[in-house]
């Protein structure tokens, strides 16, 4: 996967994804006084989605993690694209997260817990975030999770 600018995570840290090109009509991401709203971020990997199907019957907890984990990763990967470098986010202040399950299905939280992590390793602080895990009867390309940030910037 090629590299974006990491200039300014920890070396520990793996790099971030270079954001994929949408050849829909809607926007990457938008921004109104200073909010940047990234749209949904499904868990692709090398243009593929690693795992597809519906959590809890065809995905487990764990995959879906990992799935959340890379959603994460795409939203940072924009940032860091986009902004020039993480050190321009002042703030995440939601994460939304879609987890497509089954009925009965209550571990939605969990899944999402995975995302949020991954924001707090690479933004410390500026990372701590409000958050709305939500389960869904399906999502986009039969994806497994999807999420959407809402990031305050900095000059």
């Amino acid at each position: 996967m090629p590299e974006a600018d990491t200039e300014n995570l920890a070396p520990q840290l793996p790099p971030l994804p270079v954001p994929r090109t949408s050849v829909s009509t809607y926007l990457r991401n938008v921004v109104h006084d200073g909010i940047k709203y990234i749209s949904g971020q499904l868990p692709y990997v090398d243009g593929a989605l690693p795992v597809t199907g519906t959590v809890g019957r065809d995905v487990s907890v764990e995959q879906a993690e990992e799935a959340a984990r890379i959603c994460a990763l795409n939203a940072l990967g924009v940032l860091d694209a986009e902004l020039g470098g993480l050190a321009h986010v002042g703030q995440v202040l939601r994460v939304t997260g879609y987890v497509a399950c089954e009925a009965g299905f209550d571990a939605q939280p969990r899944v999402i817990d995975a995302a949020s992590e991954v924001f707090l390793q690479y933004l410390g602080e500026r990372g701590r975030h409000a958050r709305s895990a939500v389960g869904v009867a399906s999502l986009p390309r039969n994806a497994p999770v999807e999420i959407e940030v809402t990031v305050a910037i900095t000059e």
